[in-house]
């Protein structure tokens, strides 16, 4: 990937069609800006913070780009925009998420973003798709592989021939 930068999002949805929502914001985000290097399976996951909501489904995407950090945040943020997405209450129910967890070994703390991402290390949905990734990347980080309250729907192979079929 020379001259690419590597970057890792994660996405995640509960509200209507959760895999349409996945497959349309990966959609939108390989159409602007982002070609696919691998993704992980999709898995439903129990809410965090806010939790009178339905189960997520959630996967991790990895990527290379041309995008700087901040253009990717906005790239990120259009296509929840995209997926109808609506901030209403922290952590609460929506149509689509997606967050930057990586971007190269890059550390930053801005009001806009922050790097590498401040919650994944306590979240499953992030831990249990990235150590089927990437277990080595997990240990790189110092971080745990954490299974518990995720449950794999759809293989990681699955999701690429979906991804291809579009």
């Amino acid at each position: 990937m020379a001259d690419k930068h590597d970057v890792w999002l994660s996405l995640g949805s509960n509200i209507g069609d959760r895999l349409a929502a996945l497959a349309g914001g990966l959609r939108y985000l390989l159409d602007h800006g982002l070609e696919l290097v691998d993704c992980s399976g999709v898995y439903e996951t129990e809410p965090v913070g806010y939790e009178e909501q339905p189960d997520f489904y959630n996967m991790v995407v990895r990527a290379a780009t041309d995008l700087a950090p901040l253009e990717l945040l906005g790239i990120c943020r259009e296509a929840e925009e995209e997926q109808r997405r609506e901030r209403t209450i922290r952590w609460g129910p929506r149509t689509l998420d997606v967050d930057i967890l990586l971007y190269d070994d890059l550390v930053m703390d801005t009001q806009e973003l922050t790097l590498p991402h401040p919650r994944m290390g306590e979240r499953a949905f992030v831990l249990g798709p990235l150590g089927d990734m990437d277990p080595g990347l997990l240990n790189k980080l110092g971080l745990p592989h954490l299974i518990k309250g995720i449950v794999l729907q759809i293989p990681a192979a699955d999701v690429r021939m979906m991804i291809a079929g579009t």
